[in-house]
C-alpha cells in the first residue's frame, strides 16, 4: 500500500510532522482493520523524509508488543537538524528523530544509501544502522557512487536494487515464508477486471 503524506504529492493540507506520524497511523489501521492484516504481515518502506514516520512507527509497535515485520529505510536521515549540523544529541524543536526511534525497534530493518547523497550525508544511514539494535540490523546496502535520487536509476540494468529489496523479504520476513494468513480481500483494492 503506498499513501502520500499530508501537504506532500497530491495530498491536501499543511506539511508537518505530525501529521506524517497521523498519516502512517491512519494507513496502519487501514491495514489492521479494513484488510484485517497482522502488524507481523507488514514490512514498512520509508525513503528520505518518510524514513521518520517508517521509524516511529516501527518504534511504537515494537512498544505496543506486536512489531511490524521489518523495516527498509532508503535514503534515512537521523534528524532533520542533523541534515545540516553534525549535532550529537537532539535539539529542542528537531523533527523526526530517527536515531532516537532506532534503538526500540524490534524487527529486521534494512539501511539503503548511497555513498554520494547530496542532500542527506551517507553518514547518517551509517550512524542510524549503528544505532539500531544490533540483533535487528540487516547488512546495509551502501550503493557506491550513488546520490539522493539516482538509486533505482543506477542500478536499474543489473537489477540489483530490487534483488536486495526481495532477499531482504525472503531472509527477514518470516510472512513472506508463509507463516502468515494471507490478507482479507477489499473489493476496491483489487484492480479492475480481476
Amino acid at each position: 500500500m503506498a499513501y502520500d503524506y499530508t501537504g506532500y504529492g497530491k495530498s491536501n493540507g499543511s506539511p508537518c510532522e505530525e501529521n506524517c506520524y497521523a498519516d502512517i497511523e491512519a494507513a496502519f489501521r487501514y491495514l489492521m482493520e479494513v484488510r484485517r492484516l497482522q502488524p507481523e504481515q507488514v514490512v514498512l518502506y520509508g525513503r528520505s523524509l518518510g524514513s521518520g514516520p517508517s521509524c516511529y512507527l516501527a518504534s511504537r509497535t515494537a512498544r505496543e508488543g506486536r512489531s511490524v515485520a521489518g523495516v527498509i529505510l532508503q535514503s534515512p536521515l537521523l534528524s532533520a537538524y542533523r541534515v545540516a549540523f553534525n549535532f550529537r544529541f537532539t535539539m529542542i524543536g528537531d523533527k523526526f528523530p530517527n536515531v532516537d526511534y532506532a534503538p526500540y525497534i524490534k524487527c529486521p530493518v534494512l539501511v539503503v544509501h548511497g555513498t554520494q547523497d547530496e542532500v542527506v550525508p551517507f553518514w547518517h544511514g551509517q550512524d542510524l544502522f549503528l544505532a539500531l539494535p544490533q540483533p535487528w540490523r540487516a547488512k546495509p546496502f551502501w550503493v557506491e557512487g550513488a546520490g539522493h535520487n539516482n538509486i533505482e536509476a543506477l542500478l536499474r540494468p543489473s537489477g540489483a536494487f530490487v534483488d536486495k529489496l526481495v532477499e531482504f523479504l525472503d531472509v527477514h520476513v518470516s510472512a513472506r515464508r508463509g507463516r502468515i494468513q494471507p490478507p482479507v480481500i477489499v473489493p476496491e483494492c483489487v484492480p479492475f477486471g480481476q
